[in-house]
């Protein structure tokens, strides 16, 4: 089971070499067709060892047949290509002797190649069991999905919501040349010898400017306004315009992201927004980077036929973890503190389920 463990590591060593063998081809003309193949038989020897057989002996040869390094490959990647097969064929062969020159020095009895023979049939074993455990998870007839598609259909549920997204911090503000002092008042500081219209106007125009780019809010005042934007979302306000003016009131920069999500399922809101009725909003749902708010649209259900696949996927897949989960409560692991250390504390919850897009862009 050690020569099959290490194989493993030569394997990917070879596959790993055959694809970079095949990245960048040398351009050459398309050769004539050739004649098809003749099958070769089950017996065929396809990788011969001269000087290495077991048990050892003088000129000995190991021969292995096309069944038998089928069975290899198989064992570990059944879709492998015939050039990354040339190379396992190689990297066997090297393997091979390796391994009968260390039983020669006697290394086959050492300790450490003990542990590493029982942990690798441990590996083994336990890969076999999950193999069989996805075979058998696997086994699902059309009654099975059809059971599951009726008992899970809420999974199936889809609606168009809109997203209002309120940071809780503010961006950081542009620092200008002059410190505090905006650019556009700049030319203002300039134009001191010239006539004072000209001044006043430059003051008009630098106060202007300073009228229509307001302070970014603080955390608090930002909180707040989540609560007052939620309010007007509710009354019916365009969610759009809503979004522009949050971000402008936190100081972030480029285009608002767009409030409308359509075919968004249950797992993807936070709990209970799905729940609500068409054209219902909302209260605030936080997280440690902004607030949300989501008024809900038209809602639609997943035909049995589209969900098929789904289904299947996701029935597969709690199967699995039934199994895993019966087979990892047979047993019980405890753990020396005195000799480990104390364990590391669990991380806690993250805030409500929600899509990816919904955390504030960072500029």
């Amino acid at each position: 089971m050690i020569l099959r463990h290490s194989f493993a590591v030569v394997l990917c060593a070879s596959m790993a070499l055959g694809q970079a063998a095949t990245t960048m081809p040398p351009a050459q003309p398309t050769p004539a067709a050739a004649p098809a193949a003749t099958p070769l038989s089950d017996t065929t020897p396809v990788v011969t060892v001269k000087g290495v057989c077991d048990p050892p002996a003088a000129d000995c040869t190991t021969v292995i047949t096309k069944t038998e390094f089928e069975s290899i490959v198989n064992a570990f990647q059944p879709q492998m290509k015939l050039p990354q097969q040339r190379q396992v064929g190689t990297s066997y062969g090297q393997l091979l002797t390796m391994a009968a020159e260390a039983r020669k020095r006697g290394l086959d009895k050492s300790p450490r190649v003990q542990v590493r023979t029982r942990i690798a049939v441990m590996q083994a074993l336990a890969g076999e069991l999950r193999d069989n455990m996805q075979d058998e998870a696997g086994k699902i007839s059309d009654a099975d999905v059809e059971k599951y598609y009726a008992d899970h259909k809420a999974n199936y549920e889809q609606a168009d919501v809109e997203r209002l997204i309120i940071p809780r911090q503010p961006q950081a503000a542009d620092k200008t040349e002059d410190g505090d002092v905006d650019k556009a008042a700049a030319p203002a500081k300039k134009t001191m010898a010239a006539p004072k219209v000209g001044a006043a106007k430059a003051g008009v125009k630098a106060a202007a400017k300073s009228a229509v780019k307001p302070a970014a809010l603080d955390e608090a005042g930002l909180a707040a306004l989540a609560a007052k934007l939620r309010a007007r979302a509710a009354a019916g306000e365009d969610f759009s315009k809503l979004q522009k003016e949050a971000f402008a009131a936190a100081n972030i920069k480029g285009a608002a992201p767009d409030t409308k999500l359509t075919k968004v399922t249950r797992a993807a809101l936070p709990p209970n927004v799905f729940d609500l009725k068409t054209g219902a909003v909302s209260e605030l749902a936080p997280d440690a980077r902004a607030f949300f708010v989501y008024k809900m649209g038209a809602k639609t259900t997943v035909s049995m036929e589209d969900a098929k696949n789904d289904a299947k996927t996701a029935l597969k897949n709690e199967r699995m973890q039934a199994s895993q989960k019966a087979v990892s409560e047979l047993s019980t692991t405890t753990l020396n503190d005195a000799y480990f250390g104390p364990a590391e504390p669990t991380p806690g919850p993250g805030g409500p389920g929600r899509p990816p897009a919904a955390n504030p862009p960072s500029n």
